[in-house]
């Protein structure tokens, strides 16, 4: 075996040798471990509230003129009774009330202000000083038994045009029995009744559904004594032939 041939031998040994090692490593398993990183993307829905707000317009079916005259009619009824309560309750708190009498000086006239003086005023435990002067200034202290009536009246009644205000005059006749028994007119004779004409000026405010009093003006005009007496048939009316007009 010459040099060629050992070498050419050696060279087939170690490639076999090589190809066994490589098919060897071939043979080794890796176990690999792989991390999996999941991202979860919430997504938030906002909910939003929407209010609607609705005006409704609703027209009154008030009849302000019916009511502001049943409040007048109210007011006269709760003198006639002398009613306190129920007249206590048809004013303003700071309501004025302002009064005359015709025939008096004009200094005698005067104004009480707030519910408690006007009801005294009604009642006729009023009292004033004016001028250095007392005098009872009561002007519905009837000697009237009670209750007495109310005839001979006519009525205006007006409503602002936005509907917050409003007013009533009137001129009227409170009349009845007297209530210390009788009187006697010189040179005519017994009488048991009286007359006494009023006027009436009214201012009126509404709140919420009632009409309260806020001024109100009334005159004293005059009284009479009354012989004989008699109504229209349907009581509106009364007749007093009486010898003071």
């Amino acid at each position: 075996m010459n040099v060629k041939t050992a070498l050419l031998g050696l060279f087939v040994v170690l490639t076999i040798g090589f190809a066994s090692t490589t098919v060897y490593e071939s043979g080794i398993r890796t176990t690999l471990t792989s991390t999996s990183t999941s991202t979860s993307t919430t997504t938030s829905v906002s909910k939003t509230t929407s209010t609607t707000t609705q005006t409704t317009t609703v027209t009154s079916t008030l009849d302000l003129t019916k009511t502001l005259t049943d409040a007048y009619l109210s007011h006269i009824g709760a003198i006639e009774s002398q009613n306190a309560t129920a007249l206590a309750a048809q004013y303003e708190t700071n309501a004025t009330l302002y009064y005359n009498i015709t025939g008096l000086p004009s200094y005698l006239d005067g104004s009480v202000n707030g519910i408690a003086n006007i009801t005294r005023l009604y009642e006729g435990s009023l009292q004033t000083n004016k001028n250095n002067s007392a005098y009872v200034s009561c002007v519905t202290c009837f000697d009237l038994k009670v209750p007495f009536a109310a005839a001979n009246e006519t009525i205006s009644v007006t409503v602002s045009s936005d509907e917050k205000a409003g007013n009533v005059t009137s001129h009227l006749v409170f009349y009845g029995t007297l209530s210390s028994g009788g009187c006697y007119v010189q040179g005519v004779g017994l009488c048991n009744t009286q007359a006494h004409a009023m006027g009436f000026d009214i201012s009126y405010v509404l709140q919420g559904d009632r009409w309260l009093i806020s001024t109100e003006s009334l005159a004293y005009i005059y009284v009479d004594a009354c012989i004989t007496t008699y109504l229209s048939p349907d009581g509106s009316i009364f007749y007093c032939p009486g010898p003071y007009r």
